[in-house]
């Protein structure tokens, strides 16, 4: 049995309303009774389906970040499998940033993105947790295959190098506005294929650039 007010849209209502307010508050501006308020149903409909706000935080980044991960997962496969190992950087990237940005596609992805974008940055212990366990399993995976493609980089590199593959990531999907502002109301960065276009090409050649640190000086610095 439902508790009163709910049924079977209220999940999907409670999760739209949550998405959107934790994308404009944050996870700590918004009280559940708020979430519950805008999305038309009781307190006792959130607790029978989530238990508690950070359930329902999860489960807003679980809907959105489970089929990304499950593209992610089935074109490193492909790629990986293609390459004997030994993919090029290029494709990896591609592997990487297309489901992303062509998530942002999906209804409700404009809140999705300025919600990912605010947690990314969110310092608090549980955004964290939830944000890491969802997208870890395959960022791993997708690290040791630019490791196989880079394979002339230390460590101390590649760290650096993949901070301006994940942070032009966030920022493009964050889309502030900011950049529109200094350029011109007429660019947003809201169409996936420029952003696939744009971002890959000049990624590659940033990842492809000939190692800064050896593997000598990393390995003597680490010792």
């Amino acid at each position: 049995m439902y508790p009163n007010e709910a049924g079977p849209d209220a999940q999907d209502r409670l999760l739209d309303a949550a998405e959107r307010l934790f994308a404009e508050h944050g996870f700590h501006g918004v009280s559940l009774r708020t979430i519950t308020t805008e999305a038309g149903v009781n307190l006792a409909a959130a607790n029978y389906y989530f238990r508690s706000k950070e359930v329902l935080f999860r489960a807003v980044f679980e809907r959105r970040v489970g089929p990304v991960n499950a593209d992610r997962e089935a074109l490193l496969q492909e790629l990986m499998a293609r390459s004997a190992g030994r993919p090029a950087v290029g494709e990896v990237l591609r592997a990487f940033l297309e489901p992303a940005f062509r998530a942002s596609t999906s209804p409700g992805a404009e809140m999705f993105r300025k919600l990912s974008g605010r947690s990314s940055v969110d310092p608090s212990p549980e955004v964290r947790r939830i944000v890491y366990e969802l997208y870890d399993p395959v960022s791993s995976r997708f690290v040791d295959a630019f490791k196989r493609a880079c394979p002339d980089l230390s460590r101390e590199d590649l760290f650096w190098r993949l901070a301006s593959v994940f942070g032009a990531m966030m920022y493009v999907r964050a889309d502030s506005g900011r950049l529109q502002r200094l350029l011109g109301d007429d660019l947003n960065m809201s169409d996936p294929e420029a952003a696939i276009a744009h971002l890959i090409p000049f990624l590659t050649a940033g990842m492809e650039v000939p190692p800064i640190t050896t593997r000598d000086e990393n390995e003597r610095e680490s010792t």
